[in-house]
């Protein structure tokens, strides 16, 4: 008889361990199912901490619009000119206002003058008296 005490004890004992397993894994597997709830988690932090979810945003922007940005070509310095070069091209620079005024005048006087000439006046017919 003693023996079926201790197979009795031993059951017991071993639904009481089976019963704190469960329990213990039912709370394990509340907390996963917790941390793997994303759009609750993200809804939660956002209701909790705006402030730093906008903070957050606007630097990512910044980010994104610094890395996708074209940066300017660089330019390449002017080539240094000699002196006279650099006196023909002032001279053409200021030629240049000149030059508008006298082909608008050309233009004009084109445009004024009549596109057929008239023919030249002809002597009378008759007699001729020299």
């Amino acid at each position: 008889m003693d023996r079926k005490l201790s197979e009795k004890a031993e059951i017991e004992q071993l639904i009481r361990l089976s019963g704190a397993a469960r329990a213990c894994l039912g709370t394990e597997a509340a907390a996963l199912r917790k941390r793997l709830d994303f759009p609750n988690r993200v809804r939660a932090s956002l209701t909790a901490r705006p402030a730093t979810w906008m903070a957050g945003s606007l630097a990512t922007g910044l980010l994104a619009s610094l890395m996708v940005r074209r940066r300017p070509r660089r330019a390449a310095p002017p080539a240094r000119r000699g002196a006279i070069l650099g006196l023909l091209g002032l001279t053409l620079t200021a030629a240049k206002p000149l030059a508008k005024i006298w082909f608008a005048n050309q233009l004009k006087n084109w445009m004024t003058r009549p596109s057929h000439p008239s023919p030249a006046p002809r002597p009378l017919a008759g007699p001729q008296s020299f």
